[in-house]
């Protein structure tokens, strides 16, 4: 960044004032709108009484209604029972669903048991009005991988129900051993106490290593991934995070544990496609990761997003502008395009200074300055111009043939998230800009990312503004409403993306 005066404001051309938008826009983003995803649940499988294994009982078709080539009649005696044979792809919990009839009057109770072990020693199959209308009864059992038996049996010396078919529909587990995933330049270890499973995952002191997760979900959506891990070390092992190649966290901060006994949790948040996913945890320093126990699947994320999160979002750029911009009037070549995100738009750029409008007393901003103007673009609620030491707000290029931010849902108070490091500033849009410039912001803005002396200078680069495509609530001035907002627009922008 150049700057002729250390005091030098930001000039700009003026353009008709904007007009706020006031609904929602179409293609915007809603607040509050959070997509949640399901573990995977396979499509029930049916599995007919008429196939099973049947002792003290009768594959009879004298009733009607019933499913396949028949159902079992239990003799009227107690330890009669139909016992399938079902297969599970995975170790899960399963949902097995029984359809029977019972024309008499009186319940006729079963033990259902799994593999040999009791699940319910009395499950009610209470009659249903004739042996020729079926009701259902549910009950949830874990089921290994490969092959199990699910059997049936009467408690009684009346028999059981006439049982017609089992459904069967195996939720995966919501938990993934890191010894079982697939591994690079990092082992399975057993030396430290404390971990789930058989062990946990060792990385190897090297950038690039990783630990990678194959993953189950039943719909697409948006989940909690949450990473048990410990680092016995004094400082930050961060990974960046991935899901079917897409991050989802960059630079996220796997911190000290205190020992390598003591395990801890970091929840990132990834969207998942329906069926088989895959996501990868990858160490990005020379030191390697944390050691890695599990990654849970928990329910999407609520409250603000983690920096890091947000700067995943915007690692790649679709560009929407047709042109660059150059960051400096008088830089080399324009480079910077503006970006097109699910219910946001974005660039990355340098921060020069914006200190025009209102000076109220006490405001850092110099009205001697080289280029001042008692004026921007956006006016508060009264009418009056922004007062750029006290208020964040953000510099957009005025409208031009290279990008028009109005024709994209932006107007004056549509609310950005300013990030730089390990900062992130909320702020509106306030002002406009040159029509060939992009990278500016005011004076309050710089200073809340961490600038000492905004009036010598901001950013030279590295800096991302997010720009949310939905109205603004709040009075443009009001930054506490604009803070509040955006961090719900930040959280809903991470789980769309």
């Amino acid at each position: 960044m150049t700057q002729a005066d250390p005091r030098e404001t930001r000039v700009r051309r003026t353009h008709r004032r904007l007009v706020r938008a006031g609904a929602v826009l179409a293609g915007g983003l809603l607040v509050g709108a959070l997509v949640s995803v399901g573990l995977a649940q396979a499509a029930a499988t049916r599995y007919e009484a008429e196939k099973a294994t049947v002792s003290q009982g009768v594959v009879a078709t004298n009733h009607l209604n019933y499913s396949g080539t028949g159902f079992v009649d239990y003799n009227n005696v107690a330890g009669s029972y139909v016992q399938w044979s079902v297969s599970a792809s995975a170790a899960g919990t399963a949902t097995l669903t029984i359809g029977y009839a019972n024309g008499g009057t009186t319940d006729r109770p079963m033990t259902i048991t799994v593999n040999g072990t009791v699940v319910t020693s009395s499950l009610s199959f209470p009659a249903t009005g004739s042996w020729d209308t079926w009701k259902t009864k549910v009950v949830s059992a874990a089921l290994n991988a490969g092959t199990n038996t699910v059997r049936a049996t009467a408690n009684t010396a009346a028999g059981g129900p006439n049982v017609d078919y089992l459904d069967v529909s195996v939720t995966a587990s919501a938990d993934y051993q890191a010894e079982n995933a697939t591994l690079s330049q990092a082992v399975v270890a057993t030396n430290h106490a404390n971990f789930l499973g058989t062990g946990f995952v060792d990385y190897t002191n090297v950038a690039g290593g990783y630990v990678e997760f194959t993953v189950n979900a039943a719909s697409a959506g948006t989940v909690g991934l949450a990473f048990r891990y410990a680092n016995g070390a004094t400082s930050t092992r961060p990974m960046t995070v991935t899901v079917n190649g897409t991050a989802v966290a960059i630079g996220a901060p796997f911190g000290p544990t205190g020992s390598w006994d003591t395990w801890s949790t970091l929840t990132v948040t990834g969207k998942l496609n329906a069926g088989t996913n895959k996501v990868r945890a990858t160490a990005t320093s020379a030191m390697g990761g944390p050691n890695l126990d599990q990654l849970h699947l928990a329910p999407a994320p609520t409250g603000t997003p983690a920096v890091w999160e947000l700067r995943a979002r915007v690692s790649t750029c679709s560009q929407i502008s047709n042109g660059l911009y150059k960051t400096d009037a008088d830089s080399p070549s324009a480079t910077v395009p503006v970006c097109g995100e699910s219910g946001a738009v974005s660039w990355t750029a340098d921060l020069d200074v914006d200190c025009n409008g209102r000076i109220p007393a006490g405001s850092p901003c110099d009205p001697t300055a080289i280029g001042f103007r008692a004026d921007t673009f956006c006016h508060d609620s009264t009418g009056q111009p922004l007062d750029a030491g006290g208020l964040p707000y953000v510099v957009v290029p005025s409208p031009s043939s290279v990008w028009d931010y109005r024709n994209v849902h932006v107007a004056c108070g549509s609310i950005v998230a300013v990030i730089h490091d390990d900062q992130v500033v909320y702020a509106v849009v306030g002002d406009t800009g040159p029509t060939a410039q992009i990278g500016a912001a005011s004076y309050a803005t710089a200073k809340g990312l961490g600038v000492a002396d905004p009036n010598a200078g901001g950013i030279d680069s590295g800096v991302t503004y997010l720009v949310f495509q939905a109205p603004n609530p709040n009075r443009i001035e009001d930054h506490t409403g604009a803070v509040s907002t955006g961090q719900q627009l930040a959280r809903d922008f991470v789980n769309a993306n």
